[in-house]
């Protein structure tokens, strides 16, 4: 009787705990673009036994004067859409309006539900829209108020791990952005007074008005720093326009946000027509030569660009046509010429502008 008793103990504590050693992870992953804010929650299952998620109320406070207007834009594996066992995923205003919930649930306990994979899997994504981007997002679980069922009913709230993003704090502060221009080279200047986790600097810039940004090119982060940082970048050859400039800042583990400048960059239409003395000079075998087209006129210009030798004799046209106002820049390729000293000369309209020396070494 004794050893009757003491196999059904060991069998009703074997029951109990494969029941309630469901173990998971709740994580936060937010996403920037200057401006709205995406907030993601997902779930993975640790070790232990597979298990199906009948209930979850997932609770997590943030700043509402960094972001504001919180609306579902995404649902996951627990929604009626993938599984008709589940009732529609929704979320709940908390609080002061500081925290938002994400729902979700079977529709009848106990059922067999969707079971949770080792896999990170979406749960929900809430949108908010940016108020105040110096401010910081503050994001963290309200532990008090989460709460897991699994499948059967039974509450499985204790085996889940709640982990706070690492991006709660800003992963970089700066103190200033701003620019310096000369003439169509736009130089991007910041400084940053801490960073955590910032593998870099993506430059983006686009056209007043337009909806495309482009990528110009990257400057690396110091990745953890308590110090004052300065950083620049060079803008070159850009033609004539309003210009928007972007950095968007990415942290080591994909997340970003983006800091713009606060104010538009003018490039003008250059006044008079200028030929620039090439680069590099002395070069093997190829240089760049930039000239500008003046907009006295108001209309295209006849722009003619040849190569002499030293004696006189005209050995490459490389540019000849009509051109607008604006900056240009064309290559020589000495490859097939001998060393020494050439001449090249800009004609506009018929008229000479300019002419430089550049000497080719072999």
């Amino acid at each position: 009787m004794k050893l009757k008793n003491i196999i059904l103990t060991l069998l009703i504590f074997l029951t109990f705990t494969d029941l309630y050693s469901q173990t998971g992870k709740f994580f936060i992953h937010q996403t920037n673009n200057g401006s709205v804010i995406d907030i993601s929650v997902y779930l993975k299952s640790n070790s232990g036994p597979s298990w199906s998620l009948g209930f979850a109320s997932l609770v997590f406070f943030y700043n509402n004067n960094a972001m504001d207007n919180p609306r579902e834009i995404s649902e996951g594996e627990w929604d009626d859409s993938l599984n008709a066992d589940y009732g529609d995923q929704f979320f709940v205003l908390y609080g002061d309006g500081n925290s938002v919930s994400l729902e979700i649930g079977l529709d009848t306990l106990p059922s067999d539900g969707t079971i949770v994979s080792s896999d990170s899997t979406l749960v929900g994504t809430v949108r908010f829209d940016i108020l105040d981007s110096l401010q910081k997002n503050e994001l963290s679980w309200d532990l008090e108020h989460c709460a897991v069922l699994d499948n059967t009913g039974a509450d499985i709230t204790s085996g889940m791990i709640f982990t706070d993003p690492e991006n709660v704090l800003l992963p970089v502060e700066l103190s200033n952005f701003y620019y310096t221009k000369n003439r169509n080279e736009v130089d991007l200047h910041w400084s940053t007074v801490s960073e955590k986790n910032n593998a870099g600097f993506k430059i983006e810039r686009k056209f007043s008005g337009s909806e495309n940004w482009t990528e110009t090119g990257s400057v690396t982060g110091k990745g953890n720093s308590s110090e004052i940082t300065e950083y620049s970048f060079k803008n070159k050859d850009l033609q004539p326009g309003l210009y928007n400039f972007r950095l968007k800042q990415t942290d080591f583990n994909g997340n970003y946000e983006y800091f713009e400048l606060s104010e538009n960059v003018n490039v003008e239409i250059p006044l008079s027509n200028i030929l620039s003395q090439n680069y590099p000079n002395p070069f093997n075998p190829n240089s760049q030569i930039s000239y500008e087209v003046g907009s006295g006129t108001n209309s295209k210009v006849s722009i003619r660009l040849t190569v002499y030798n030293s004696l006189g004799k005209e050995v490459a046209t490389l540019y000849k046509g009509e051109q607008d106002p604006g900056y240009y820049k064309v290559n020589f390729n000495g490859s097939g010429y001998p060393s020494g000293v050439y001449i090249y000369v800009l004609e506009a309209n018929g008229a000479i502008v300019g002419s430089k020396r550049m000497i080719l070494i072999k």
